[in-house]
């Protein structure tokens, strides 16, 4: 069973970002072209990846890949700088194990959503807190969903 909380915030300041449509093969390249870019800019990178994927036709996936960094940096050719992401009234569906489970998880969110009748306002945004990659059973991602604090 999934641990899904309510009410919850998700506050990141200085991130990387990168926006568009890549295959899943072009992700891993993306993330690391990133990085490199980030070093080159004399900043390093102080947390985990953030994902959200806002559409998914065929193989192509739309997706935003956000990297926490220690301080400010200009936008570096398809890269751009983003001095925070802020969402509040929160679900968090809290998945522990291995991330090819992550798909199960949001299932279950989305099952909860409806059930209890919610009004979604964001896509998930995959926090990763912890990967091993020597033992992917404990890995930890928590997905972050903002709802309306609208009652219709």
């Amino acid at each position: 069973m999934v641990e899904i909380l309510s009410g919850q915030t998700l506050e990141l300041e200085n991130l990387m970002s990168f926006r568009g449509k890549i295959t899943q093969t072009e992700l891993e390249a993306v993330g690391k072209d990133l990085e490199t870019k980030i070093t080159l800019a004399g900043a390093k990178r102080v947390g985990n990846p953030v994902t959200a994927t806002f559409e998914v036709d065929g193989n192509l996936l739309d997706i935003e890949i956000l990297l926490p960094i220690d301080r400010k940096i200009p936008n570096i050719e398809k890269y751009s700088y983003k001095e925070k992401l802020r969402i509040t009234n929160a679900l968090v569906a809290k998945h522990k194990g291995n991330p090819m489970g992550l798909q199960e998880t949001c299932i279950q969110l989305n099952q909860y959503i409806m059930e209890q009748k919610l009004v979604p306002i964001t896509v998930g945004y995959n926090v990763t807190k912890k990967i091993d990659p020597i033992n992917v059973e404990d890995s930890e991602v928590d997905i972050y969903v903002g709802i309306s604090p609208n009652i219709l």
